[in-house]
């Protein structure tokens, strides 16, 4: 067995199983001596977000204060980020709708066409109408893959996941603090698939990496 006991948080390895206090790592420099001393910087990256100032905590307060109407959806960018909207069209040259369905493509693990048409109360026709015009940008891609539920992806290498997730783009899985594992199964924060941060932030870390990818 090993520990670390920095006077609030104990870690120990008995049998190669890891265990820690996350809410007693809110010192960052805990956090840091932690990483340290131990092997446990991945998994601490990925119990960050449910600690004290952390994704989860930050999309509780956004729940309570947050500019989306009622009746609205954070996942609808238009609503919940409509900046980086107008930055997103104006960089494929689309107009709002289509640049808030490249957001969602880009950020999110399940995009799908049920899923969005429910979050922007679009009609089946709007839908591929929108989608159209965003693969006209070249942002996007065209493809019918097992369990997706859509048939827009962003370009790149794909990751099968085992139900209850869905499968997604490979570039995915890092933004949501998630680890594929053997036999199509995840080591996540939350035992599966799902944001890590509030929506706003993921859409706008998506059109970031992609700016960077393309820099």
């Amino acid at each position: 067995m090993t520990a670390y006991d920095s006077g609030t948080l104990v870690v120990c390895a008995p049998g190669g199983a890891s265990f820690l206090r996350p809410a007693a790592v809110a010192d960052p420099e805990v956090w840091r001596r932690v990483r340290e001393v131990t092997d446990l910087a991945e998994e601490l990256d990925r119990v960050a977000p449910l600690l004290a100032g952390g994704g989860l905590e930050r999309m509780m307060l956004r729940a309570r204060s947050g500019p989306v109407p009622a009746g609205a959806y954070e996942a609808d960018p238009r609503q919940s980020c409509p900046e980086p909207v107008i930055r997103v069209a104006a960089e494929l040259g689309v107009g709002a709708d289509a640049a808030a369905l490249y957001l969602r493509v880009a950020a999110l693990a399940t995009p799908t066409d049920r899923n969005v048409r429910r979050w922007n109360g679009w009609t089946a026709k709007r839908h591929k109408e929108v989608r159209a015009e965003l693969l006209a940008s070249g942002a996007v891609m065209e493809a019918k893959r097992a369990r997706a539920g859509r048939t827009v992806f962003l370009p790149g290498e794909w990751t099968e996941l085992k139900a209850p997730n869905l499968p997604l783009e490979t570039v995915k899985p890092a933004s949501h603090q998630v680890r594929p594992l053997w036999s199509n199964s995840v080591r996540a924060p939350f035992g599966r698939v799902l944001p890590t941060a509030p929506l706003h932030e993921m859409f706008a870390q998506a059109w970031k990496r992609r700016s960077a990818n393309r820099s």
